[in-house]
């Protein structure tokens, strides 16, 4: 099997539109759309061609840290790497032919010697990334497979989760939906400013422009927590495509991080996606804390591959050493908690 890799041009855009509306990997991330309001129009649309069909690609943002040019995944984005077209024929060909087109973008994506990957979690064949010198560290979500009851979803989430709810109705919580994104935005950021984080700049960059094209095209959500006073506790983001919905973006007040806002924000969330698609994503986390709290939801605990490459000198030493550098590869989400 002869296949190229190669950036689409603006007449093979609509290639891409048709793969992202079919591939098992498909999520809104892959979407033009959102590609193009993460990286303000600077991302491209890798594609795998056999011939003049269009097999599978990659959306990428090149970009450059320290004079090296690099592939990093952009903000407000839990899942990106590889889209496959849908295979037929016996397992056994389906096999071959997924390891051809993985096989052929690897090897096209060493020509950047610094790349962060984070895949969907349908897709669990790295082989030959690692055959061409990229790494794999397994990262974990949880994901409500199953909306579609939610007495059910009450009876599987933890019993603290009820208590906190109604503790928090009788401490005069009350929720305020479709609230303003900037709202959101400015809580995220103090929790991630508590957690020291460092993306806080780019939620301001780029969380506007995302935020109105989502809700353009009506798959955007938000909700807020709030007291008899005003004051906001806890506020959360959601967007979601024809699949699942994702827990983009939520944040706490520090000073109410123990009013159980975060509870009722996360679970009305949840109802409202079981108003809209099939599944949850709650975009994870690796820190312990945020782990257990979105664990007593009922999610079921799913791996996802970060698939990276690390082959600058520059940017390794300049990791070792200075922290801004280093936190641009692999570490832990910050999300609420």
């Amino acid at each position: 099997m002869q296949l190229t890799v190669r950036e689409l041009t603006k007449e093979e855009l609509s290639l891409w539109d048709n793969l992202a509306a079919v591939s098992p990997q498909r999520t809104l991330f892959t979407q033009r759309w959102w590609v193009e309001s993460v990286t303000q129009g600077q991302g491209r649309l890798l594609g795998c061609f056999d011939g003049d069909r269009l097999l599978g690609g990659m959306p990428i943002w090149p970009c450059r840290r320290l004079g090296v040019l690099r592939l990093r995944q952009p903000p407000l984005t839990p899942y990106w790497g590889p889209l496959l077209c849908p295979l037929e024929g016996k397992p056994q060909t389906q096999a071959s032919t997924r390891m051809h087109i993985l096989r052929a973008l690897a090897e096209a994506l060493t020509a950047w010697p610094d790349i962060i990957m984070p895949w969907h979690h349908s897709l669990d064949n790295w082989l030959p990334f690692y055959w061409n010198g990229f790494t794999q560290t397994t990262r974990y979500t949880y994901r409500i497979r199953d909306l579609s009851d939610l007495a059910r979803l009450e009876k599987n989430r933890h019993e603290s989760i009820g208590q906190q709810l109604r503790r928090a109705e009788r401490d005069g919580l009350h929720l305020d939906e479709m609230v303003d994104p900037d709202v959101v935005a400015r809580l995220s950021l103090l929790s991630m400013v508590r957690q020291g984080a460092s993306s806080s700049p780019e939620i301001r960059q780029f969380w506007p422009a995302l935020a109105h094209a989502a809700r353009a095209r009506q798959c955007f959500y938000t909700n807020a927590a709030v007291d008899s006073a005003g004051n906001v506790h806890s506020a959360t983001a959601m967007v979601w495509d024809d699949r699942c919905a994702y827990a983009i973006v939520n944040g706490i007040d520090p000073q109410f991080r123990n009013s159980y806002g975060s509870t009722l924000t996360m679970w009305r969330e949840i109802e409202y996606a079981a108003g809209v698609v099939p599944e949850f994503d709650f975009e994870g986390s690796i820190a312990e804390g945020v782990e257990q709290f979105y664990r007593r939801f009922g999610g079921e605990l799913c791996p996802v591959l970060l698939v990276a490459r690390a082959a600058s000198f520059r940017l390794n030493f300049a990791r070792s050493v200075q922290p801004a550098v280093r936190s641009c590869w692999p570490g832990p989400c910050a999300k609420a908690g």
